[in-house]
């Protein structure tokens, strides 16, 4: 057959078309699987496939594309198509459209009244809206309407319903919704040629265009209208619209998304205006955000949209971050009148998605009390879909039709969207129309929401509890409230300056100072350490953990909580207690907060190994040449500890003895890097438990990078159950591997003995009871002499009031520097001092100190020593020896922003690492 304009005419109208025609149905099984047969055509006959020829097929190209423009243009239909109408005795031109209305199937004779109140409407004319520009497996398939049709006529459903006419909706219902610019737009098509058509989509997002496309999309609209109009005049009950092109993409001035006009939109705004109903509620199930319905009613207070969507952060279509967002609530009156669920990634299914309609959809419905429901039902949330990839089951869609159908006096309508597997939509179309003749729902699996899904939840109540009193408990802002900043404290920092004493008072341990200041800010009283860390060879814990579990209980509908009935679950008190119990040192590093969304878990993943990293490099780094130092975390922690080590991963080889994890109920284990994976998978532990996914992989590569897996021995449980559980395991799998370990080689060329900075401040604040350690002052205390010193810092120059490069030393003072009168005095009994020190260049000795540091100053009686660099304490000693010598003290300016409390005194650091190896250096070259 000849061509035209690139359109090469497919096959024609097949035999049995005219066969179910007479019958009162288009039975349309034997269409290709395909869909080629409708993407490449632009006539009337190609949007439905044959396989046979007839003699009414048209004889050339110009009579199909003909065939198109009289039906897009709603001219007479063609005389071979209109003989094959005129022979079903059944069927006839809408009088109100002069168009094809599919005749309604023969009813048997007696007929429950009950059973024939759901109405639907479907055209076959609809399938005529195909894609011409190439693409020959759109998902938006014109087969998708005869699909769902299909499955309704074989399971008995069609002869139990009525049969509502179709028609085209005119240009004022369209403009209920849509600016008149965009209807001439989209009217203007069926005239163009195939290079216009083709631009003019390309203009739109996701959108394809041919000659029938708006009438196509007139029909669609006006036979949802007019199934509204058989409703609302209670000439059914409800029903079922099986209409395509789909609708809530479309906005008001601009087609998109496989949508030319807002169905639904158009439909609320009719019942508005035609029938007088005010309250409309609007469910959308399909798994894209409707953006074009949302943008309708953006400030309408008696159009409520409710919308179950994925999101991914806002990169799922339509990709906008803001407006699919739960935050989005409505503008102006329209405020709260906006419900967005958005799913923040895919896999969700049948216990989401009730979880959700029984949390925030139903609540909310009840209390707006709609005086009509229509549902966007796209079903492309399936089980099966490739675009949705969700696991929504037609048991699923059944029973929220079903909990939405006993509103609103049960004025429901369903309106086909999305869906882009054919069986998928099929069986879910069915289930929903089963539920609507008030059949039997198939019973669901039980319901457990995931972990995802009751956070995506609690947060979409936490903002729409303000609007809504159904929903529990209300979230009350204290901003909104009028109160002050000044007075509000978040609960994380009132739990660390509570951690901040109990460690003191268990295990005097401090809080160990932090070079970057933002970490004041984001892990203000978090990391501790016991005082001992920097000047002993015991094994080293860097134990990464969280706050603990919050138990909190509210006052009624409120989230304020009862002070007396909320309490922490402090799991990893019991881990502190046996590892500072067993001689061991310890860097205490609790992340304050659990994150909730992927953009505060990134986030939180790279402060905290950015914090992990500096106490590293300042601390740890520093004596892990001679002592074992272990990796510990749990929770959360687990992947913040591993990012460390893959920023560090030279250092972890040559220094870690071993890595211990318990991810707890995260089923995505961290990795470390392919370099790391060989070291990581001979020296870690990683408790799971037994039902674990981890369990299920087989890849040996996947498990080397996510390190020695070991079964915890029980099912999956809450993390502080997990850590109750495992705390003598742990530890005795901890003691075996440094057990295992050979003992460090001797050093050579022992320094000698030198009197410390701690000892001394030991001997003045409280009666020594042991040896002295020897040492030499670092950046926490002391710096253990037996500790190995990087070669390269040996060879540094000894550093001068007025050298040129930048070198920190202690500013020796007078020895009358009295005390700050919030200091308790030295030799008191609030427990031992936490000296800071300040931090001052050498180029400018007596300078401000730089503000990223605090402060402590040592006195002397000899001036003359304030440009020296710091002295070692053994010549002090010396000076106090000889007569007529000036006294020295030692005068302690403490740093402390709790009015002095002793557990709360902050041992600060004046030196980086290199800075407090420089010193060890030049106290070497004091000594010989």
């Amino acid at each position: 057959m000849a061509s035209m304009d690139g359109i090469t005419p497919t096959s024609t109208i097949q035999s049995d078309y005219d066969q179910d025609l007479a019958n009162g149905t288009v039975d349309l099984s034997k269409t290709p699987s395909s869909s080629s047969s409708f993407s490449g055509s632009n006539n009337l006959d190609s949007a439905i496939s044959s396989s046979s020829p007839r003699s009414s097929t048209p004889a050339s190209a110009t009579d199909s594309y003909q065939d198109s423009q009289a039906i897009a243009s709603n001219s007479d239909t063609p005389n071979h198509i209109q003989n094959r109408i005129d022979n079903a005795e059944e069927s006839s031109l809408n009088s109100n459209a002069s168009l094809l209305t599919v005749a309604v199937a023969p009813q048997p004779d007696v007929i429950d009244e009950k059973s024939t109140r759901t109405g639907y409407v479907y055209d076959v004319r609809m399938r005529f809206h195909s894609n011409v520009h190439g693409d020959q497996d759109h998902p938006e398939d014109p087969r998708r309407i005869w699909k769902i049709f299909d499955a309704l006529k074989k399971n008995g459903c069609i002869n139990r319903m009525i049969k509502v006419p179709s028609r085209e909706a005119t240009d004022e219902e369209l403009g209920y919704v849509h600016t008149t610019e965009h209807i001439n737009s989209i009217s203007s098509t069926p005239d163009m040629s195939l290079e216009d058509l083709l631009e003019l989509a390309n203009s739109y997002n996701s959108i394809y265009l041919n000659n029938t496309s708006a009438f196509c999309a007139r029909l669609s609209c006006g036979s949802l209208l007019e199934l509204c109009n058989a409703v609302a005049t209670g000439q059914v009950l409800n029903g079922v619209a099986i209409v395509r092109p789909p609708g809530h993409h479309a906005e008001p001035d601009e087609a998109g998304g496989f949508c030319l006009y807002n169905n639904v939109a158009v439909a609320a705004r009719y019942l508005q205006r035609q029938h007088g109903l005010k309250k409309i509620f609007i469910m959308d199930w399909d798994v894209h955000h409707g953006n074009g319905t949302q943008k309708a009613f953006i400030d309408d207070p008696d159009v409520v949209y409710c919308s179950i969507h994925r999101f991914d952060d806002g990169s799922f279509y339509p990709g906008d971050p803001v407006a699919a967002a739960h935050t989005a609530v409505g503008e102006g009156a329209g405020r709260g009148r906006n419900i967005n669920i958005p799913w923040p990634c895919s896999g969700m299914g049948d216990s989401e998605y009730i979880y959700a309609f029984h949390k925030v959809v139903m609540p909310i419905v009840y209390e707006f009390a709609p005086d009509f429901i229509l549902v966007s039902a796209g079903f492309d949330a399936a089980k099966g879909d490739h675009i949705g990839e969700n696991l929504v089951t037609p048991a699923a869609y059944g029973h929220m039709t079903h909990m939405l159908k006993s509103l609103a006096g049960g004025k429901i309508i369903l309106a086909l969207e999305g869906g882009y597997n054919l069986e998928s939509i099929a069986v879910s179309g069915l289930a929903c129309t089963k539920a609507l003749l008030s059949d039997p729902i198939d019973a669901l699996e039980p319901i457990i929401p995931n972990e995802v899904c009751v956070q995506t939840i609690h947060e979409v109540m936490e903002v729409q509890s303000r609007y809504w009193k159904s929903l529990t408990p209300m979230y009350i802002d204290p901003m909104d409230e009028g109160v002050s900043r000044s007075n509000v404290v978040e609960l994380a920092k009132v739990l660390g300056v509570y951690r901040t004493e109990f460690l003191y008072q268990r295990h005097k341990m401090l809080k160990l100072p932090l070079s970057n200041p933002t970490y004041q800010t984001d892990f203000l009283d978090s990391v501790h350490t016991t005082p001992n860390m920097s000047h002993t060879k015991n094994p080293l814990y860097i134990f990464v953990h969280g706050v603990g579990e919050f138990c909190a209980r509210t006052l009624g509908a409120s989230n304020i909580l009862r002070p007396d009935k909320s309490v922490l679950i402090d799991s990893v008190a019991q881990y502190v207690d046996r590892i500072v119990a067993s001689n061991n040192e310890l860097i205490d590093v609790v992340i304050p907060f659990q994150p909730a969304t992927e953009d505060e878990k990134i986030t939180l993943k790279e402060k905290s190994t950015e914090l992990l990293t500096d106490i590293w490099d300042n601390y740890a780094v520093i004596t892990g040449d001679q002592r074992r130092i272990v990796l510990l975390a749990v929770g959360f922690g687990c992947h913040c500890m591993v990012s460390f080590m893959n920023e560090r991963q030279k250092d972890v080889m040559r220094l870690v003895s071993c890595a211990v994890l318990v991810p707890g109920e995260d089923e995505v284990l961290p990795m470390v890097t392919k370099r790391l994976s060989n070291w990581y998978m001979e020296n870690s532990f990683v408790v799971v438990s037994d039902d674990h996914p981890a369990w299920e992989r087989t890849n040996q590569k996947l498990n080397s990078r996510t390190g020695n897996l070991v079964r915890s021995g029980k099912p999956l449980e809450k993390l502080s159950e997990q850590l109750l559980n495992l705390n003598n395991t742990l530890f005795n799998q901890i003691d075996d591997k440094l057990k295992s370990l050979p003992p460090f080689p001797e050093e050579q060329n022992e320094p000698k003995p030198i009197e410390t900075f701690m000892d001394v401040l030991s001997s003045i604040s409280e009666p020594r009871t042991s040896e002295p350690s020897t040492g030499v002052a670092n950046s926490v205390g002391v710096h253990s002499r037996d500790a190995a010193v990087p070669q390269r810092q040996q060879q540094l120059p000894t550093p001068s009031s007025h050298q040129s490069f930048q070198e920190s030393f202690v500013r020796i003072s007078s020895p009358h520097s009295p005390l700050p009168q919030s200091s308790p005095g030295i030799g008191s009994n609030n427990g031992p001092l936490a000296p800071s020190v300040t931090r001052y260049s050498s180029s400018s000795p007596i300078s401000s100190p730089s503000p990223l540091v605090d402060r402590v100053s040592l006195t002397t009686g000899n001036a003359s020593q304030r440009s020296q660099p710091y002295p070692s304490l053994s010549s002090r000693s010396q000076q106090q020896q000889q007569p007529g010598a000036n006294s020295s003290s030692l005068s302690i300016h403490q740093y402390d922003q709790y009015s002095g409390s002793p557990h709360q005194r902050e041992l600060q650091d004046y030196s980086p690492r290199n800075q407090s190896q420089q010193v060890y250096s030049q106290r070497q070259s004091t000594q010989k």
